[in-house]
């Protein structure tokens, strides 16, 4: 089962969905279970892929509470250190990625950070297909193609990986990019990576 901790907010609502139309059994974590809602622990319990959707300053934390829960499972980091500045999306990246931070705080848990590049609104139209790649980066070669062999059944591209979890430190922040690229030109942008075999 794949649990979505955080995932009452739209890139939770919408991965759910597209999930469960590809005959995933998908749980949903909350701060406040109530209705299809569990709790984020019970979510992280139950599952065996855990996605981690939740606000990136309160992603270190989540971990930290949840580490017994992760311990062994394989946990997908999406969030990106967003902020905004005069109303325009930016970022903030730290010396470490908020995935990073998450394994610091897990450290049992198999993090792989990706689909910073998938964007909640296109996540929330299950009938439109994902014309687009998600790139993954992380440690555990065989977490990272477990979450890879995933992500292929949710988009038309295919999965890419960008090496070891570090990298996140620069895939997170590709999201202020495409955030602004939506804005200027009223679109729910992706990424292909070209060129490859």
């Amino acid at each position: 089962m794949i649990g979505i901790v955080g995932g009452t907010g739209d890139f939770g609502q919408g991965l759910a969905e597209r999930l469960r139309r590809a005959g995933e059994e998908v749980e949903l974590g909350s701060r406040t279970p109530h209705d299809e809602f569990v709790s984020n622990r019970e979510c992280a319990e139950d599952a065996d892929i855990v996605f981690l959707s939740v606000p990136p300053k309160g992603l270190a934390e989540m971990c930290s509470n949840l580490a017994a829960s992760l311990a062994g499972k394989i946990v997908v980091s999406v969030a990106s250190p967003i902020v905004f500045r005069d109303g325009q999306p930016a970022a903030m990246p730290g010396d470490l990625s908020l995935a990073e931070l998450g394994a610091q705080a897990a450290p049992a848990a198999r993090m792989v950070a990706g689909f910073h590049t998938v964007s909640a609104r296109a996540l929330a139209r299950p009938d439109d297909p994902l014309d687009e790649d998600v790139i993954l980066c992380g440690d555990d070669v065989e977490a990272k193609a477990v979450v890879a062999e995933l992500a292929e059944r949710l988009v038309q591209g295919r999965a890419v990986d960008a090496g070891r979890l570090e990298v996140a430190r620069w895939l997170e922040p590709v999201t202020a990019v495409l955030l602004n690229v939506n804005r200027r030109y009223k679109v729910s942008s992706g990424i292909r990576v070209t060129g490859l075999p």
